[in-house]
């Protein structure tokens, strides 16, 4: 070897030993490429990551593990030729980030199903699925990429929960039979053109946090209808925002608002009255082109340079406060103005506590009396979660707590009442025999709830008793007397603050102390004309019986009575060959000489 490779080869295995020392000192981390069946993945930092499916089905199911290694995130799965024939996808839980264009163009994908371990879907991830018709966003989402559900024709619901700040630019874009969104309570921006052309957008309830409508967010939802209510935190509504909302009849816009951008509000064409907070200081070229039928714009604060906002020959009128004639002598524009009585007070009367899921009225008055203007206040709810309110002072009870639902005017004065709303009523209240000394009461979760308060009478129409507050909904009662009957009822709690708000009671059931029904029962042919009944054992039973019938809603009669608790199973013979019978069973125990029956299993078959 001469000297030159030599030196050269020498360099090389240096250089080797370096980047492998760099890498044990360093702790190097690389990504390297694996399979497991059909599921192509890569893993780094110990967690998998899939980037393909090479398998057939057209219904998924994306695992949450591949070998060894937890699913983090999804950023492939179809090839071409896969993508057009996909028609359901379920992202399996764990998964927190589903990658940017993911399903793009799936153009048979018609169902997704995310967990609540989401926590990022990409741009573009879903956009131009045309046969994707509804989704529900998870709880756990907190970001969002922009168009990821842009151009699908067929969407027509979606629901955002959690703790979404962002509505990202053109999301819903192009989604023409979108009319049904649930929007989440934490929203702060809409980003432009998020529903642009969303033209079976019927209402969208804006939550009172949102501070931000982008350029062209609602261009051309010429379904929208009636008077919108801009939430009370908004400050800025970008150019074309709602442009072509051929529906709207008025605009109220709160007082936060500074900034209306060019032609925001233009071919609103059915727009009549506009109403306008009091800090309103910057106002776009033409906001108010192509509004034909628009007869009066009210401000609620000092002059703003409005002279461009109007197209020529129009016939709108504008009113300003009494308390800013002086500034808004200034104004020479090209339509008329004219001055109101500037409000001084505001009342609500009404009732103050209601149930989640039912509404109450509240009353609302001005002073001075305004009416012949219109409604040149706002209303909004400090917790939507907890109730909403809309424009009437109709407030809709969504779960336990308590709101402030405060009424605004466009000058400027306020008035804020507190309303409770306590917890749905309780339902699915089931008890059944635990023990021959206990009885298990089991119910549905109460939404929102805080806790449950368990009652309980040894008669079903009076003398209910508080027994138990439990944060869960099941409850063990202990120490009962043999052989009697109990009832129960329970209602949900919430905690706000230093205040208990308690739902209604729920409907009652009883159950009779007893040995309980057996857990399991099953039936099989042990040989012909013969059918083996077996059972698990139950906790203080001193026998069974067996009940058998021809049809599973036949007359069942009792074929058997075993007088032992340990024995669990049972032949019966006699039987007609290839006949298919029917059986449960149930427990009893012995009060006083008397039998007291559990109630009886499910029922089960079984062909001889």
């Amino acid at each position: 070897m001469t000297k030159r490779k030599t030196m050269r080869f020498l360099s090389m295995l240096v250089s080797l030993i370096m980047v492998f020392s760099l890498s044990s000192v360093f702790c190097i981390t690389t990504a390297y490429a694996e399979i497991d069946g059909d599921w192509r993945y890569t893993v780094s930092n110990g967690k998998a990551v899939i980037t393909g499916y090479a398998g057939s089905e057209t219904t998924l199911t994306v695992p949450a593990k591949v070998g060894t290694y937890q699913v983090s995130a999804v950023t492939g799965i179809a090839n071409a030729a896969l993508q057009a024939r996909i028609t359901s996808i379920t992202f399996s839980a764990g998964i927190n980030e589903i990658g940017p264009s993911l399903c793009k163009g799936y153009s048979a994908l018609q169902s997704v199903t995310l967990p609540d371990t989401i926590t990022t879907i990409g741009g573009n991830a879903f956009s131009n699925c045309p046969k994707l018709t509804g989704i529900k966003l998870p709880s756990s989402l907190t970001t969002i990429g922009a168009s990821a559900f842009q151009s699908c024709a067929s969407l027509y619901t979606v629901t955002i929960t959690g703790n979404v700040t962002e509505i990202p630019t053109s999301m819903f874009a192009d989604c023409t039979k979108l009319g049904n969104v649930t929007l989440p309570n934490a929203l702060q921006t809409i980003g432009a053109n998020a529903f642009m052309n969303c033209t079976s957008l019927g209402a969208i309830n804006m939550p009172s946090t949102v501070t931000t409508i982008g350029d062209s967010a609602f261009y051309n939802c010429s379904s929208l209808k009636g008077a919108m209510v801009l939430p009370a935190e908004l400050k800025t509504i970008g150019e074309f925002a709602f442009a072509g909302c051929t529906g709207i009849t008025s605009f109220t816009i709160p007082n936060k608002i500074k900034e209306i951008k060019t032609e925001a509000f233009k071919g609103c064409s059915s727009m009549t009255s506009c109403y306008i907070g009091k800090n309103l200081n910057k106002v776009g070229e033409l906001i108010f082109s192509e509004c034909d039928k628009l007869e009066r714009v009210v401000f609620g604060g000092s002059y703003t340079n409005i002279k461009s906002a109007f197209e020529s020959g129009s016939d709108a009128v504008v009113y300003y406060p009494s308390t800013y004639k002086a500034e808004w002598d200034n104004y020479k524009g090209g339509v008329a103005k004219k001055v109101y009585a500037a409000t001084t007070a505001v009342s609500i009367s009404g009732n103050d506590t209601i149930a989640a899921g039912d509404k109450l009225t509240l009353k609302i008055a001005v002073t001075p009396n305004t009416s012949a203007l219109g409604k040149i206040y706002y209303i909004s709810s400090s917790n939507s979660a907890v109730a909403t309110v809309d424009q009437d002072g109709v407030v809709t009870g969504k779960a336990g707590g308590i709101t402030k639902v405060t009424v605004t005017t466009i000058n400027g004065v306020s008035k804020t009442v507190t309303v409770k709303v306590t917890p749905k009523k309780v339902t699915g209240v089931v008890a059944s025999a635990a023990t021959t000394s206990s009885i298990n009461v089991k119910w549905n979760e109460a939404e929102n709830a805080t806790g449950y308060i368990v009652y309980r009478s040894t008669n079903k129409s009076s003398g209910y008793k508080k027994i138990a507050t439990t944060l869960t909904n099941t409850y063990t009662d202990k120490g009962l007397t043999k052989g009697s009957t109990y009832y129960y009822k329970v209602r949900a709690y919430v905690k706000s603050g230093s205040t208990t708000l308690q739902s209604a009671s729920s409907a009652y059931d009883g159950a009779k102390v007893t040995s309980p029904a057996p857990a399991t029962v099953s039936a099989k042919k042990s040989k012909s004309k013969v059918a083996q009944i077996t059972w698990g054992k139950s906790i203080g039973a001193e026998g069974y019986e067996i009940a058998m019938a021809s049809s599973k809603n036949g007359t069942y009669k009792v074929i058997k009575t075993i007088t032992s608790g340990s024995t669990t199973s049972f032949k019966k013979s006699g039987l007609t060959a290839g006949k298919t019978y029917y059986f449960k069973v149930r427990s009893y125990t012995t009060v006083n000489g008397k039998k007291v029956y559990s109630d009886y299993t499910r029922i089960v078959s079984c062909k001889v």
